[in-house]
């Protein structure tokens, strides 16, 4: 078992199968966010693997940006359009949860 999914945990979690096209240009894309801001990170999980996180965690499609707080799911992004919209989503995350000003964001 990942960390990201060890209970009282938080982190984020790229959910993604190996053949889908679109799941690789959101974990390339996803690789930049992480170049970016080395405070981010987020676990790769490949759904075929562990096909019980899709229903527990009631995944509609891949790839699948999750936030797992406490080991409950707090938010899941879609439309993985860019790497802004990664970087702008899982900061607003992380500022949700703390109460502080988003970094990068004025």
């Amino acid at each position: 078992m990942t960390d990201s999914l060890t209970p009282g945990t938080s982190s984020f979690v790229m959910l993604y199968t190996p053949l889908c096209g679109t799941c690789k240009v959101a974990l390339r894309m996803l690789d930049v966010v992480e170049a970016a801001d080395p405070a981010l990170h987020a676990d790769r999980i490949n759904l075929n693997v562990r096909p019980e996180l899709a229903e527990r965690w009631r995944v509609g499609s891949v790839p699948c940006l999750v936030r797992v707080r406490k080991g409950e799911v707090s938010g899941m992004l879609y439309r993985i359009s860019s790497v802004d919209t990664i970087l702008t989503w899982m900061r607003q995350r992380l500022a949700e949860e703390t109460d502080e000003p988003i970094k990068g964001m004025s």
